[in-house]
C-alpha cells in the first residue's frame, strides 16, 4: 500500500512541474512576441551612429548634445539634423541646466544641482513678458 501512495505523490509531483512547464512556456511564447517591439521592460536608449538601420520606436542619443530622439520610420541614418529634417527623428528630450523656482531656493536645495547650473526665480504675479514695452 505505501507503494501505491508513493505513485500517487509522484504523479501529482509530475503533474504540477508539468502544468509549471506549460505555464513558462505559455510566458516565453508571449515574451517573443515584444521580442524588437519595445515594451518589454529591458528598454534602452543607443548612441546615435551615421549609416546605422535603425527600426521604428528606437530611443538615440546625440552624444554631443545630449539630446534624446525616437525614431519615426525605419531608416538608414545620415547625421541627427538630416534624419530630423527628414522627418525619421523626433526629439524626446535633452538635458538642460536651467533650473526654475518660484521661491528663493534654500541652500540644501542649490547643494543638490548640477554643476554649472542656471536659476531661474519667478513669481507668477511678475507682469508677463511683452517685448513692444521694451521698445
Amino acid at each position: 500500500m505505501a507503494i501505491e501512495q508513493e505513485d500517487v505523490i509522484f504523479q501529482t509531483l509530475f503533474d504540477i512541474i508539468h502544468q509549471q512547464q506549460e505555464l513558462i512556456t505559455s510566458i516565453a511564447n508571449k515574451l517573443k512576441q515584444f521580442d524588437g517591439m519595445g515594451g518589454g521592460g529591458s528598454a534602452t536608449i543607443a548612441d546615435y551612429q551615421s549609416d546605422t538601420h535603425y527600426k521604428r520606436n528606437t530611443l538615440v542619443v546625440d552624444t554631443s548634445t545630449e539630446t534624446v530622439y525616437r525614431v519615426i520610420n525605419e531608416y538608414t541614418s545620415i547625421t541627427v539634423d538630416q534624419d530630423c529634417m527628414n522627418g525619421n527623428l523626433k526629439l524626446v528630450g535633452f538635458e538642460s541646466q536651467v533650473v526654475t523656482f518660484d521661491h528663493n531656493p534654500t541652500q540644501s536645495e542649490i547643494n543638490i544641482l548640477p554643476e554649472d547650473s542656471l536659476v531661474a526665480i519667478y513669481s507668477a504675479a511678475d507682469t508677463p513678458y511683452q517685448p513692444d514695452l521694451l521698445e
